[in-house]
């Protein structure tokens, strides 16, 4: 049997068109697949920030606070030191910007359950900031030291680490002084007042001869002078 001209044309038209389809097909899954990559690689990023940002308010909101402090009080249950690596409580004087004329204490800790950094004062709770996988707080003396106990605590360093559900770990760090830190006041050991005291040892070393006269250069015995001329 013969093939027309016309038919041939049309066989090879309607397979280029099938060709055509399948590679129009191919280039949309494409497209769809790096636009959907696209938008999960976009919307990890907006939670990446918005981690970020929750954990700079909370680090902005803690060490604001602490910066009004007088002083650190001792954590029986954080060793002889009384310095706990994931709470502080402190002691903030009249004059602040919370409270006014009312001296407060205010706690900030962290709750592994809830994995969130809470703000303690009288028995309210406040949550600072979510999905907190770690806090960890840093004493230092006015010298710039590790302080050895609560009293020494002029300066504190707070760090933030914080887990969004993508995976990736946000940390964020500050350091605050206590402007209202005092050096502690330590009484001086009594120590013995000085007295004279009658003593061979305040004698002078050669008492002084009457036959003796002074001159410029020390004492001078008369009888060795010769006579005046």
């Amino acid at each position: 049997m013969r093939t027309s001209a016309a038919g041939g044309e049309r066989g090879w038209a309607a397979i280029e068109l099938v060709i055509a389809l399948t590679l129009l097909a191919l280039a949309a899954a494409g497209l769809w697949g790096l636009g959907g990559a696209a938008s999960r690689v976009s919307v990890l990023h907006a939670g990446r920030l918005d981690a970020q940002q929750g954990a700079r308010r909370a680090l902005d909101r803690v060490t604001e606070e602490l910066r009004w402090a007088a002083g650190v009080l001792p954590d029986p249950g954080c060793g002889p030191a009384g310095l706990c690596p994931d709470r502080v409580a402190v002691v903030v004087p009249p004059g602040n910007p919370y409270r006014r004329d009312q001296a407060y204490l205010v706690t900030f800790r962290y709750n592994p359950l809830q994995r969130e950094v809470e703000r303690r004062v009288a028995g309210g709770v406040n949550n600072l900031a979510s999905l907190v996988e770690r806090v960890t707080f840093t004493y230092f003396d006015a010298a710039g030291q590790l302080a050895s106990d609560a009293p020494t605590v002029a300066r504190i360093g707070v760090s933030l680490t914080l887990v969004p559900r993508d995976g990736y770990a946000v940390t964020v760090e500050g350091e605050v002084g206590l402007r209202n830190w005092r050096l502690p006041y330590v009484r001086p050991s009594p120590t013995r007042a000085w007295r004279p005291t009658p003593d061979a040892s305040w004698a002078p070393l050669e008492a002084p001869d009457p036959s003796r006269s002074r001159s410029a250069g020390g004492w001078m015995s008369t009888a060795t002078r010769g006579p005046s001329p």
